[in-house]
C-alpha cells in the first residue's frame, strides 16, 4: 500500500511540474510578445499534458488573437493566413469554429473584398465574399448567417457591376445547389433582376 501511495504521490508530482514547465514557459514568451512561439510551445507541450481542456482552450485563445493582431495592424494578408490556420486548428480536431473564430472569420473575408473592390477588382473581391458566404453560411448564430447571405447579395452585385450579370445568375445557381435548396433570406426579386440583366447582355452581345 506504501509503495502504491509513493507511485502516484511521485505521478502527482511529475504532473504538477510538467504543468508548471508549459504554464511558465508560455507567460515568458508572452511578455517577450513572441506569441507565434508561444502558441508552438504550448502545442509541443499538449502531447504530455493529458485531456486538460484548458490548455486547449489557452491556444485557441492564441490562435484568435494572433487574427486580431493582424487585423488591427492592417496586416490583411497575415490576418487570413492566421485564420486560415485557426480555422484548421478547429477542423483538425473535429470540431466547428466557435463564436468568436466565426466573427473573426467574416471581418477578415470582409475586410479582404472591401480592399479588392477599392483596387477595382471586382470579381476577385465577389470570390471573396463568396469565401465568406460558404463558411459562415450554417453557422449557429444567426447573426453569422445574416452576414453570410448579405455578403453573397454583395457579391452578386459586384459580378454584375463588373458587367458579369451571368456570371452572378450562375453564382445563385451554385448556391442553391450547395445548399440542397433555397438561399436562406434571400430575395427572389434579386435573381429576377440578374435574369434581366443577363438577358440583356447576351442580346447585346449578338447585336
Amino acid at each position: 500500500m506504501k509503495g502504491l501511495v509513493g507511485f502516484l504521490i511521485t505521478v502527482i508530482v511529475i504532473v504538477l511540474v510538467i504543468e508548471s514547465v508549459a504554464v511558465g514557459g508560455a507567460w515568458v514568451l508572452h511578455r517577450q510578445s513572441q506569441f507565434d512561439q508561444e502558441i508552438h510551445w504550448l502545442e509541443s507541450m499538449r502531447p504530455v499534458l493529458g485531456l486538460d481542456r484548458d490548455y486547449d482552450r489557452q491556444i485557441d485563445r492564441l490562435y484568435r488573437d494572433r487574427i486580431r493582431r493582424e487585423l488591427d495592424a492592417d496586416h490583411l494578408d497575415k490576418a487570413v493566413n492566421a485564420f486560415r490556420l485557426a480555422r484548421a486548428r478547429a477542423q483538425s480536431r473535429g470540431g466547428s469554429p466557435d463564436p468568436d473564430l466565426v466573427s473573426l472569420g467574416i471581418e477578415t473575408f470582409t475586410r479582404a473584398a472591401d480592399r479588392l473592390e477599392s483596387r477595382g477588382r471586382l470579381m476577385l473581391a465577389a470570390d471573396w465574399d463568396d469565401s465568406l458566404f460558404v463558411f459562415a453560411v450554417r453557422a449557429p448564430q444567426p447573426h453569422h448567417r445574416f452576414a453570410a447571405v448579405a455578403a453573397f447579395v454583395e457579391g452578386l452585385d459586384l459580378r454584375s457591376r463588373a458587367g458579369e450579370p451571368c456570371a452572378a445568375l450562375a453564382h445563385v445557381e451554385w448556391a442553391k445547389k450547395g445548399l440542397g435548396g433555397e438561399i436562406p433570406g434571400f430575395q427572389p426579386s434579386v435573381e429576377e433582376d440578374l435574369q434581366i440583366q443577363c438577358l440583356r447582355a447576351r442580346r447585346n452581345q449578338r447585336r
